[in-house]
């Protein structure tokens, strides 16, 4: 029987590779013990690089060649590991991988589902609020407003996607994406601006999100968390059950 850690990634890694489908040029492949992420263009972590999938030498080994593609196409490298996958990160490490960041999976169930409400208006996003939600990402990210406007395009070709706002004095002020899965329902995209944090808007429209993806029959709830949302998903019944490791070059001075 799969385990909690394994039925999430299986569920982030199928989300993944439908996304992926929806942009031209992209690659998302299973490639012995690794997939190798390919999306030129977008310059952000885990969508050019390799994520480990077995902790093997035959992935170690892959590792050189999988980041040299991503070069090749003047991308800029990451690696992504699981809690215990030791070989491969002592590998990345070895090609000069040495920032590392680590990533929380987490994971709730419909018992354990606390709901979160706060006085705005939620729901899909308008055709209408595409830009002013694009401009709230990248403010939120602080990331150029073209790479959530690319995002955008492909989210309208990937049916099991619903992308959700939250209104408040005439503005959008949170959204968040709800994937559908087999049996699971992941939580992407988060992100409320910076003049209306702390006030209930992310943990609100997350809430909005999951609650959509139980009602359709979802088994559980995932996302990888962020340092500034992980004390918010915990109140709303999400558990720790995987850490995630991204590895990078360092950015030059």
């Amino acid at each position: 029987m799969a385990t909690e850690q394994a039925k999430m990634h299986q569920a982030l890694e199928d989300a993944f590779e439908r996304l992926f489908s929806a942009f031209d040029g992209a690659r998302f492949e299973r490639r012995s013990d690794l997939v190798v992420a390919l999306l030129p263009g977008i310059a952000i972590p885990q969508v050019n690089g390799a994520w480990v999938c077995e902790d093997s030498e035959a992935a170690a080994t892959a590792l050189p060649e999988a980041l040299a593609e991503v070069e090749a196409v003047g991308e800029w490298p990451w690696v992504q590991t699981r809690h215990g996958q030791e070989r491969t990160r002592q590998a990345a490490l070895a090609l000069g991988l040495t920032h590392t960041e680590l990533i929380p999976g987490m994971v709730v169930r419909p018992e354990s589902f606390v709901a979160a409400r706060a006085d705005i208006e939620i729901g899909p996003i308008a055709r209408g609020e595409v830009e002013e939600t694009n401009r709230a990402l990248a403010a939120s990210f602080e990331a150029p407003i073209e790479l959530f406007s690319r995002f955008s395009e492909a989210l309208e070709r990937v049916a099991e996607a619903r992308w959700y706002v939250a209104r408040a004095e005439g503005r959008i002020v949170s959204t968040a994406v709800g994937f559908a899965g087999d049996e699971a329902v992941g939580i992407f995209n988060v992100a409320t601006p910076g003049q209306y944090r702390g006030r209930g808007f992310g943990a609100a429209v997350t809430s909005y999100a999951l609650r959509e993806g139980f009602d359709d029959g979802a088994r559980f709830g995932y996302l990888q968390s962020s340092t500034i949302g992980h004390g918010v998903y915990h109140r709303l019944g999400f558990r720790d059950v995987e850490e995630y490791t991204l590895l990078t070059r360092p950015a030059p001075n």
